[in-house]
């Protein structure tokens, strides 16, 4: 099993040297990509939050994005999620990115429904991946299919693929984790612990349970009142042993009834989006506002659009928006930015350790 995964809250702490850049007003490299390989999709989850993209079929050129990751690995990213717009496993060529990828010393996850995930893409690429997260609505076809809108049987062909992946990994003695995450909602509120059950016995790492947050652009308006449901949290974490985690984001979900403590994104430099068509985003939640954009890497490489004034601009503009206004709840750089913040502006006796 993985160590402390750290699921509801950041990782900065580990990267001492280059917030300490970012302090001093260095313009730091991300950290961690986040890249979409397709913006097609094999399903229609009710909850998706980039519906308004249109599912197209998209795919980002392996030979441009390989080689911009050549020149962008001394640069200091760690890591790259395929996760993004689409299912990342429907870019054929996605075993093989991976794969190149990992050899470029930079450390590979993937984010995926798990249809495509078969034994063979399994048994060729999971050696180059530090975690695959299967996203998976429900544990009976019911639930799965009205939630996640795929073809009949497609949870079937999942819960195989998960089995056929621990046997990967146990076969060549992998550290991959493999994890299971579900997005609660009051469709599948009453099957978690009894999916909390079916992935212990299929030998997966984890299994975590996150809220529902809104996407400014997304067509699909869910109302989800998580005080009701923050009592599962202590049944379905019952089912822990010391190799089975089950990570319920409480904490996230209470954060939804609370406003930031911050007034500016400070973790924009740590992360990137680059979508399927190669342009590159401050976040995902500004993806199609081609003002926001910071350029594309078939136009000029990552490098030279991570250096250039347009991003600086962009950048600017970003340090004086309303974040209430313009962002979506729950971001993934929250947890970042109160860790910034708190550095940017210390109390008064940080002195007295």
């Amino acid at each position: 099993m993985a160590e402390n995964i750290r699921m509801d809250s950041h990782k900065l702490i580990y990267h001492p040297d280059v917030v300490a850049r970012w302090m001093k007003g260095e313009n730091i490299y991300p950290i961690e990509l986040e890249i979409g390989l397709t913006n097609a999709c094999n399903h229609r989850c009710i909850f998706c939050a980039v519906d308004y993209t249109g599912y197209k079929p998209d795919r980002i050129n392996s030979r441009t994005l390989m080689k911009n990751l050549e020149e962008l690995a001394p640069k200091g990213v760690k890591s790259i999620i395929y996760a993004g717009e689409g299912e990342p496993l429907l870019h054929k060529e996605a075993p093989e990115i991976i794969n190149r990828t990992k050899s470029l010393g930079i450390d590979v996850a993937v984010s995926t429904n798990g249809v495509l995930l078969t034994p063979e893409v399994s048994q060729d690429c999971l050696k180059s991946l530090t975690w695959v997260r299967f996203s998976v609505a429900g544990i009976t076809d019911g639930t799965y299919d009205k939630v996640q809108q795929g073809k009949p049987g497609d949870l079937s062909k999942v819960m195989c693929h998960m089995e056929e992946a621990v046997k990967v990994k146990r076969r060549q003695n992998l550290h991959t984790t493999l994890g299971v995450q579900l997005l609660l909602l009051p469709d599948n509120k009453d099957e978690i612990v009894q999916m909390g059950r079916e992935l212990r016995k299929i030998g997966v790492d984890y299994f975590t349970i996150k809220p529902f947050s809104q996407h400014p652009q997304s067509g699909h308006i869910l109302q989800v009142d998580y005080k009701e449901m923050l009592e599962l949290e202590k049944e379905v974490k019952e089912l822990q042993t010391e190799d089975y985690k089950v990570y319920f984001r409480a904490h996230a979900m209470q954060k939804l009834e609370c406003k930031r403590c911050y007034e500016h994104c400070w973790a924009l430099p740590f992360m990137v989006y680059m979508d399927a068509k190669g342009n590159l985003w401050p976040c995902i939640v500004f993806m199609g506002k081609d003002e926001l954009k910071y350029g594309n890497i078939n136009e000029s490489s990552f490098v030279e659009i991570w250096e250039g004034s347009h991003r600086k601009e962009i950048v600017d503009y970003f340090m004086h928006m309303d974040l209430e206004k313009n962002c979506r709840e729950l971001c993934r750089l929250d947890e970042m930015n109160r860790y910034l913040n708190e550095l940017k502006y210390p109390g008064e006796h940080v002195n007295f350790i």
